[in-house]
């Protein structure tokens, strides 16, 4: 049995059997049978688990042999102040290796002050307790213990517990739970479009004084999840952006565009409505702050709409996500809707946006799913116009061309690592291209991503 296993710590009703003590200093012990502090210790590699091992040893107890007991800690955190994060509380419980990993003790421990005062507290009382059980104790038997949590609970652990890497606040953390994550996108269109109807370079000559070969975009993105409550994760994403048009002239000669700089921000608050063994339901209530430059130019004159790096004007985002997981196949769907609050100052707004993702995840292993995703988005043209742009001279200036109907279809692979240096990281990665395209005037088409997704939670899985 796996013993680097994440938990909730449980009550145990029966007090006849057990000792339970509680205090005014948000300790909780519950000790079903006798332990032997004189045998060794094992226990969860972080910070709570060794200081607790450190102060054992410290107390001069003689260990004989092997270590006999294995302590599983889990803890959280909270803000100290608005950039320092101190552990708030922790939990745990100690198993008896050789006795078929039996449960015989459980504690937690909250509203910490000083984690070297409330280890000490903590073994304190465990020894003084431990005298006060008889040799007769209960055990709880850990396997059914796990077997009936999980029948309740559904498996963060899973590579497939969260959405494929193309979609954005996808799940929610218990308070305390923190994720850090970094998403690269490559995406590349090529071609002249209108409707679904492709056009060669000699039509657009015929409107146009130049011609677009292909346009690129790459951005790196940094996402940050905090929960401030067990029904409340706050979500934002920080973003830089590089775009590039290749165009030609009527001579065939090409030249370039580029354009980089920081991207407008994502911010997110996400509610948790359902959250069972087989579903999970949460609201995405957000506000897009523009950020990014919409003054960007090409020497003297303005870039299209296209090249610039953000939107100009907030925008509302709402919607939700719902997630389902089974024994071996999971899923999920998310509908988000965000529209604009007025224009920007070079008197245009970017039309309202439908953007709806769903997925099937087949787990392959305790660490490996693969994943299958469509993307329908629904975007409205622009309203209004930049009147400093020259209209004759591209697709791209043209306010007229904008607005499109897309199916996306992506492939995916997500890897949960659950040991060594890089424990608690998930990687995702995704390649996606379009399945169905119709564009509103005419403007570059035929868009292929690819996404890559790390993400990290530095307490585990067991805050999500």
């Amino acid at each position: 049995m796996k013993r680097y296993l994440l938990f909730f710590c449980f009550i145990i009703c029966n007090d006849i059997l057990c000792q339970r003590i509680n205090n005014q200093n948000g300790l909780s012990i519950n000790i079903v049978n006798k332990i032997d502090f004189s045998s060794g210790f094992d226990a969860t590699d972080n910070q709570i688990g060794n200081l607790i091992i450190r102060n054992i040893e410290n107390r001069g107890l003689i260990f004989s042999g092997k270590n006999r007991y294995y302590i599983s800690i889990s803890f959280g955190w909270k803000y100290k102040r608005s950039t320092e994060l101190q552990i708030d509380n922790y939990k745990g419980f100690i198993i008896e290796k050789n006795n078929d990993d039996k449960v015989v003790a459980e504690f937690s421990i909250s509203n910490i002050k000083d984690v070297n005062k409330s280890i000490d507290f903590l073994v304190d009382n465990l020894i003084s307790n431990n005298e006060l059980v008889g040799e007769d104790g209960k055990f709880i038997d850990i396997k059914d213990h796990f077997m009936k949590m999980n029948m309740k609970m559904w498996d963060s652990s899973r590579p497939d517990s969260h959405a494929p890497s193309g979609v954005d606040a996808d799940h929610v953390h218990s308070k305390g739970g923190i994720m850090i994550g970094y998403k690269l996108l490559f995406s590349q269109g090529e071609g002249s479009y209108n409707d679904n109807i492709k056009y060669n370079k000699n039509r657009i000559f015929t409107y146009y004084l130049r011609n677009i070969i292909s346009q690129k975009i790459n951005s790196h993105s940094l996402e940050f999840m905090y929960g401030i409550s067990n029904s409340i994760t706050l979500y934002s994403k920080f973003n830089f952006i590089k775009k590039e048009t290749i165009y030609e002239s009527f001579e065939s000669s090409k030249s370039k565009l580029i354009t980089s700089g920081i991207g407008d921000i994502d911010l997110q608050s996400l509610y948790s409505i359902i959250s069972k063994k087989n579903i999970k339901l949460h609201s995405n209530i957000g506000l897009l702050i523009p950020v990014g430059s919409i003054q960007k130019k090409n020497k003297l004159n303005m870039m299209p709409y296209s090249m610039q790096l953000g939107s100009g004007h907030f925008s509302i985002l709402t919607g939700f996500t719902s997630l389902f997981q089974l024994n071996k196949i999971s899923g999920g769907f998310q509908p988000l809707y965000s529209f604009n609050i007025g224009e920007n100052p070079r008197d245009y707004a970017h039309g309202n946006l439908f953007d709806l993702n769903y997925w099937l995840g087949i787990k392959l292993s305790k660490f490996i799913s693969l994943s299958i995703r469509q993307n329908y988005i629904n975007q409205n043209r622009i309203k209004g116009e930049d009147s400093t742009l020259n209209k004759s001279l591209m697709i791209l200036n043209n306010n007229n061309n904008s607005g499109s109907v897309l199916l996306n279809t992506s492939f995916g692979l997500n890897v949960a690592i659950k040991k060594g240096i890089f424990k608690n990281t998930r990687v995702s990665i995704e390649y996606s291209l379009p399945s169905y395209m119709s564009y509103s005037g005419v403007q570059v088409g035929n868009f292929n991503d690819f996404i890559l997704n790390l993400q990290y939670s530095p307490g585990g899985h067991k805050n999500h």
